[in-house]
């Protein structure tokens, strides 16, 4: 059984050294990436809820201007290999949490810290939350 590795995506450095490193360290694994836009901090209409799942090749036009520099990302690094792809949108926390709660997860891999630069002394608000309120075994990169 193929294992299924998600990655949460911010457009950090961070962010982007945990695809990166789940790529290496599950190279035949199932990758999902996932990014929550915000719409405070990503200038979108309070009221926005999309949802969207593809792969990288139909990304073009989804999501805001911060998204597309995630995918581009994506893309960047993935090459020709497949990424599943999923574009939420609301409170990152909450959302990122919810996503992996009702997905069937492996292993979750992201950033300790996120593009926001806001920050707690060892880990971010997100990473923490992810570890503390799911039950998936969680890889933090820094």
């Amino acid at each position: 059984m193929t294992e299924h590795v998600l990655v949460a995506m911010d457009g950090s450095t961070l962010s982007r050294d945990s695809l990166v490193y789940a790529r290496d360290v599950f190279p035949d694994a199932r990758v999902t990436a996932v990014h929550v836009a915000n719409p405070e901090l990503d200038m979108l209409p309070a009221d926005a809820t999309d949802v969207f799942e593809a792969g990288l090749d139909s990304l073009d036009g989804v999501g805001d201007e911060t998204a597309q520099a995630v995918f581009e990302t994506m893309r960047d690094i993935a090459g020709d290999e497949s990424i599943d792809v999923t574009y939420l949108v609301g409170p990152v926390e909450d959302r990122l949490i919810e996503y992996i709660e009702d997905g069937e997860f492996d292993h979750v891999v992201m950033g300790t810290h996120g593009r926001d630069g806001l920050s707690r002394l060892l880990i971010g608000s997100v990473a923490e939350a992810v570890v503390r309120r799911t039950d998936v075994p969680t890889i933090l990169v820094k």
